[in-house]
């Protein structure tokens, strides 16, 4: 059996709940997939059950050499998954591995715990048999827990790798907003220029200096746009129908999530992605397949990994899905348009 027919076939006992405890989950999951990704579980040096950690057990510890961890997984019942990272992170406090694993069976979490940060923030990647693809978890965790890789070492230099292009992205992230601050108050004369000749494209006439300075020192600065991870150049970033192109929306969302966060950015588009990546990708798919899909919809989408978001042609539509969303999901999101500032 090949590691994507394993998930393919978790996925459809995942579905009739067939996995009723952590144990079945460790026998009919973990252990499997442990084997086809080349590691002797009939060795518990290398695959060691219940690791010593302080007055704690971790589940397994993936060794090379022998008793010497280079992975942590800790497995829990399907569906108790949360909160259990300050357990994972507990146990790495006192052994430190370069590659930590939570899973319930269903969603799969990677970390890169030495690196620096949250445990939220070394979080490389998330997996989940039921609403995502396959094939790309089947490359996840070959990618990640192959034993050949862990023993050559390739698997914690990709660990390593794909932790250093979060902080990358994060960075840029933040940057962005302080650049453009910077621009609009130093006044850059290639902006002014930029400008001024947009606006002039626009209505015939061209602004001077001083009436670009003046706009762009009231105007609000653009938010922060959610990470949405680098498309094929022959690909659209996003792809909006011709009308859309035409008119700009005088409202934006204001959202307020179920812990008390306001999300409110300029643009109803970005509240929109920005919610749905606090509620989790891969679950809005799994109870709103019409706005997380595996392929693009005609208009008014973007790439976000593996998926891809529709986010709908006016706000009224986002609010409306947003709101079918948190009842699906059981949470309380409280949606309200409000005019631009």
């Amino acid at each position: 059996m090949t590691l994507q027919e394993h998930i393919n076939n978790v996925r459809n006992k995942l579905k009739n709940k067939e996995y009723p405890n952590e144990q079945a989950v460790r026998l009919g999951i973990i252990d499997p997939l442990l084997r086809i990704l080349d590691w002797p579980t009939n060795e518990p040096q290398i695959v060691f059950p219940e690791y010593p950690v302080g007055s704690g057990n971790v589940d397994y510890a993936l060794c090379h050499p022998s008793s010497t961890p280079r992975v942590f997984i800790e497995a829990k019942q399907v569906g108790n998954i949360k909160g259990a990272e300050e357990q994972l992170f507990g146990y790495d406090s006192r052994i430190r591995v370069p590659i930590a694993v939570l899973t319930d069976g269903q969603i799969w979490r990677f970390f890169h715990p030495t690196g620096e940060g949250t445990w939220a923030e070394r979080k490389t990647s998330e997996l989940d048999f039921i609403a995502g693809n396959s094939e790309k978890s089947a490359e996840c965790l070959s990618r990640y827990l192959n034993y050949e890789s862990i023993r050559s070492g390739k698997a914690v230099d990709a660990i390593r790798e794909d932790y250093d292009n979060l902080v990358r992205q994060r960075k840029i992230k933040g940057g962005l907003p302080e650049a453009w601050g910077t621009l609009v108050q130093e006044a850059d004369k290639d902006l002014i220029k930029i400008v001024a000749e947009k606006t002039e494209n626009v209505c015939g006439h061209r602004p001077d200096d001083e009436q670009v300075i003046a706009f762009l020192q009231r105007e609000e600065l653009p938010p922060a746009q959610p990470n949405l991870p680098k498309q094929p150049t022959d690909q659209p970033k996003q792809l909006d129908s011709p009308k859309s192109r035409k008119r700009q929306s005088s409202t934006r969302l204001r959202v307020t999530m179920p812990n008390g966060e306001v999300i409110e950015r300029q643009h109803a588009k970005a509240t929109f992605i920005e919610v749905l990546e606090n509620l989790g990708i891969e679950k809005v798919m799994s109870v709103h397949p019409s706005t997380v899909l595996n392929d693009p919809p005609k208009y008014f989408w973007c790439e976000y990994g593996q998926f891809y978001i529709h986010y709908y042609p006016d706000t009224d539509a986002k609010k409306r899905a947003l709101e079918e969303i948190a009842q699906l999901l059981g949470v309380q999101l409280i949606v309200e348009i409000v005019p631009k500032r």
